[in-house]
């Protein structure tokens, strides 16, 4: 992640290193070679996008087929009345993040690191846990009526738990 105003430093930085090797190539021409790393077609148009916000925004990029593509982020976000369907969450960090009033209706969570999390108050009605560690997790207070344990029904097994001989 860099910052808007480092492109400049950029261009600067890959014409001294063509210079090194005797290329000689303007300052100008390395910001139409770097907008067009970034999949704009020239310079004009790049800093558009990248002056189209604060100046000091960080930045990432990714790679799409052949073009870079430029990304604004930042280190938090506050997201209030926001739809957010259809997006996509890869390799984040959302560690401390709180979700309040969300509609997860459909989302899927795979492979992720869920350790720690505090579940109050949630609707799980008809959700499918597939291969979860569930080491230490607790549950009380919760409706079970309809949900299962490897086919068996979970209000059996605790009915079964509570009415065992004791010893």
């Amino acid at each position: 992640m860099f910052r808007t105003h480092g492109i400049k430093a950029m261009a600067k930085t890959l014409r001294q290193a063509l210079a090194e090797r005797k290329i000689d190539v303007s300052h100008s021409d390395c910001l139409e070679l770097i907008a067009r790393q970034f999949g704009c077609k020239d310079w004009n148009s790049f800093s558009v996008e990248l002056t189209s916000s604060a100046t000091d925004q960080p930045l990432a990029f990714s790679v799409v087929g052949e073009a870079m593509r430029l990304h604004r982020t930042t280190e938090r976000l506050d997201v209030n009345d926001t739809d957010l369907s259809g997006s996509r969450f890869n390799d984040a960090n959302l560690s401390g993040t709180s979700f309040n009033q969300i509609n997860f209706s459909g989302a899927r969570f795979n492979d992720s690191n869920m350790t720690g999390w505090h579940v109050n108050d949630v609707n799980l009605a008809g959700s499918t846990f597939q291969h979860v560690n569930l080491s230490g997790a607790i549950f009380s207070d919760c409706r079970l009526h309809g949900a299962t344990l490897e086919g068996v029904p979970i209000e059996d097994l605790v009915d079964a738990y509570r009415t065992r001989p004791q010893t």
